[in-house]
């Protein structure tokens, strides 16, 4: 299990993912209906919310959040996919499905002992 500090809490994560809208959702309210999801147009709408997030934000710490979030979403997407393709007896696609999930965890283990600051209230090392 992947140490996160007590002031990055992996249940307000677990609940901002419950929250989040669903990617079906995304889809139908997104007005994407007309575009093709091409690796220019994702990395476009990726770098814009790094833009935005930086204009919000000047602490680069706001990066290392999303990516831990991010991470957080990729763990518990990848677990869920391998949860199904256990219940759909594919055995091995599931265990694959769960070894991403933990390399996934991996990442944030890395990110957590990562510190960007003196005020990096994520990192577990002082």
């Amino acid at each position: 299990m992947t140490a996160v500090p007590d002031s990055f809490s992996m249940d307000e994560l677990s609940a901002m993912l419950e929250d989040a809208p669903q990617e079906e959702e995304l889809h139908a309210t997104a007005d994407n209906s007309d575009k093709e999801f091409t690796p220019e147009f994702i990395e476009s709408v990726a770098q814009e919310a790094l833009e935005f997030a930086s204009d919000k934000c000047s602490d680069p710490l706001v990066h290392k959040v999303m990516m831990m979030a991010i991470c957080s979403r990729m763990i518990e997407w990848h677990t869920h996919v391998a949860m199904t393709q256990f219940e759909d007896g594919n055995e091995r696609s599931g265990i694959c499905w769960m070894r991403d999930a933990g390399k996934f965890q991996s990442m944030m283990d890395s990110l957590v002992n990562i510190g960007v600051g003196p005020d990096d209230y994520t990192c577990v090392h002082e």
